[in-house]
C-alpha cells in the first residue's frame, strides 16, 4: 500500500491539517505473521538484521516454534548479518547456536565495517523502533551509516489502529508492552521515516489479531482448504514499512 500523492504532501510537510482523515482499511492484506512477511520480502536477498537477538530468554522457545526471525533470515536469504547492542545475547548466539556474521554494535555511537563491498538489499528493524528513545535520531544514524551500502529498509512496529486495541480502548484500558515508548499508525511511521531521510514508503500489515468466533471459524476452514485469506488493515497488530535509503 502506498499513500496517495495528497497524503504524501502532508507527510512531507508541504501541507498541514489539524484533523486529516486518511483512509487505509478498505485495502485487504494477506494473512501472514510478521516473521513470515519479512522472510517473504527478503527471500534470496542480502540483509543486515539490526536487533537480531530479539529477547535473549525467548530465543530457544522461538526456535522450537520456528518463529525466531534471525534463524529464518539465515535460512532464506543469500547472506545475513546480525547486529545487536546486547553483548550477552551476541555471545550466546555465537557460542551456543554457532551463528556467524554477528556484530555487537551501538548504532548511534560505533563505527561499522562489515568488510563486504557488495551492496545490501535490506536493513531490517523488527519490532525495534518503538523501544528506542528517539526514533528519528536512531533512523538518521542508520541512514548515515548505510546510505550507499544498502538499498532499502524494513521497519516493523505495533499498529495501534487494530480491533484488539480498540476493544481495550472502549474499556478505558491501555494494553501495552511496558518497554514501549511510542504507538505508531501507518501515517506516523511513514512520517518518522520521511523525517529520517527515507523515501518511497510502502506499507503492509501482518499478525492477525483475535477475531470474532465466526471470523476465526471461517479463517480456520479456509486454512484447512489451502485458501488465501485476506483482511482489512485494522485486523492486524503490526504495520510494516519498506522505504528507499535515497
Amino acid at each position: 500500500m502506498k499513500f496517495i500523492s495528497e497524503i504524501n504532501q502532508y507527510i512531507g510537510g508541504e501541507e498541514f491539517s489539524p484533523a486529516l482523515k486518511i483512509p487505509f482499511s478498505p485495502t485487504k492484506f494477506e494473512d501472514l505473521n510478521r516473521v513470515e512477511k519479512v522472510v517473504s520480502i527478503t527471500r534470496n536477498k542480502r540483509v543486515i538484521h539490526i536487533g537480531c537477538a530479539d529477547h535473549l530468554p525467548l530465543i530457544e522457545e522461538k526456535i522450537k516454534k520456528n518463529k525466531w526471525l534471525h534463524k529464518l533470515l539465515i535460512e532464506n536469504t543469500e547472506k545475513c548479518i546480525g547486529v545487536d547492542i546486547n553483548q550477552e545475547a551476541i555471545k550466546y548466539m555465537s557460542n551456543n547456536l554457532h551463528i556467524s556474521n554477528l556484530y555487537c554494535i551501538n548504532i548511534l555511537t560505533d563505527d561499522i565495517d562489515f568488510e563486504d563491498d557488495e551492496p545490501w538489499d535490506y536493513v531490517i528493524l523488527g519490532e525495534l523502533i518503538e523501544h528506542v528513545n528517539n526514533p528519528v535520531e536512531f533512523l538518521q544514524a542508520i541512514r548515515k551509516k548505510f546510505n550507499g551500502k544498502a538499498r532499502r529498509i524494513i521497519i516493523t512496529a505495533p499498529n495501534i489502529l487494530n480491533l484488539f486495541s480498540a476493544k481495550y480502548t472502549k474499556k478505558n484500558i491501555e494494553y501495552i508492552n511496558t518497554d514501549h515508548r511510542y504507538w505508531f499508525t501507518p501515517y506516523t511511521l511513514a512520517k518518522v521515516a520521511h523525517e529520517s531521510g527515507f523515501k518511497n514508503h510502502e506499507l503492509t500489515f501482518a499478525e492477525i489479531v483475535k477475531l470474532s468466533m465466526l471470523r476465526m471459524g471461517i479463517r480456520f476452514v479456509k486454512s484447512k482448504l489451502g485458501m488465501n485469506r485476506f483482511y482489512k488493515a485494522n485486523c492486524f497488530s503490526t504495520v510494516i514499512l519498506t522505504a528507499d535509503f535515497d
